[in-house]
């Protein structure tokens, strides 16, 4: 299986395939037959200056520009924690001003050409940002299937420290408590940290995941992706299950 490999925010390809790295090694070990395929987004960005150096070395690029940024008043470092994720997305969109992301219909028909130009991939994962691109993806695709009857290529994905979906249409996070069923049907792996600060993005993520495909893997630590050794060898084993269960 090949997967799409999609950076968070502020960050490139370069970045994320070094990030990956030692994950990819640990994932092929137990599953000689996967490969990756790594990209980022195409709008250039400057990293905010209190996280000069959190991101890697130039050029940064994001996926989505919100639209009007100068509007936009909050600071991560103000991320708010509520009783329940849901309510957390909330209150964190309002706060920021209600923004919008009319880039994300660009971006999506941008992976969708990706997926076209190569038949084989078959999974997503995403890192922060670009686990949220990828859940916009897989809704994407379902878009797509419903409307024009495209046949959905993705048919498992990989969340670490991710963050809701954005409807692919209107640019607005997708949160569970918006819809009768979980949006999201495919089998997926979250890899959220307990110290992760913005946990309650990934845990957002998760609630709209059909919670019968849906594996939680905590690796115990921050926004980060994990590179612990024996940890990535216990979520290698956990991905390699998902795979198969796919394979058929």
């Amino acid at each position: 299986m090949k997967f799409l490999c999609l950076p968070g925010g502020y960050s490139n390809s370069k970045a994320l395939q070094t990030q990956l790295g030692p994950f990819c090694d640990a994932l092929r070990s137990s599953n000689q037959d996967v490969n990756f395929l790594f990209t980022q987004g195409t709008s250039p960005v400057n990293p905010p200056p209190e996280f000069q150096g959190f991101f890697g070395p130039p050029p940064n690029y994001t996926f989505t520009v919100v639209d009007f940024p100068e509007l936009v008043k909050f600071n991560m470092r103000d991320f708010p924690r509520c009783d329940t994720p849901e309510e957390t997305i909330k209150y964190a969109v309002k706060k920021a001003g209600n923004p919008t992301f009319s880039a994300v219909r660009a971006a999506m028909s941008r992976l969708i050409d990706m997926l076209d130009d190569n038949p084989d991939i078959e999974g997503v994962i995403g890192y922060s940002e670009g686990a949220e691109v990828a859940a916009t993806l897989i809704l994407e695709e379902e878009r797509r299937r419903k409307e024009f009857g495209r046949i959905s290529r993705i048919k498992c994905a990989v969340f670490i420290c991710g963050w809701p979906a954005k409807d692919p249409v209107t640019g607005r996070p997708v949160l569970s408590d918006d819809f009768d069923t979980e949006p999201i049907t495919i089998p997926t792996c979250h890899v959220v940290g307990a110290a992760d600060p913005f946990i309650h993005g990934s845990m957002a993520l998760y609630n709209t995941c059909d919670p019968d495909t849906a594996d939680l893997f905590d690796h115990g630590g921050g926004h980060v992706i994990p590179r612990n050794k024996q940890t990535l060898l216990d979520l290698s084993e956990v991905i390699h299950d998902m795979i198969v269960s796919v394979a058929s």
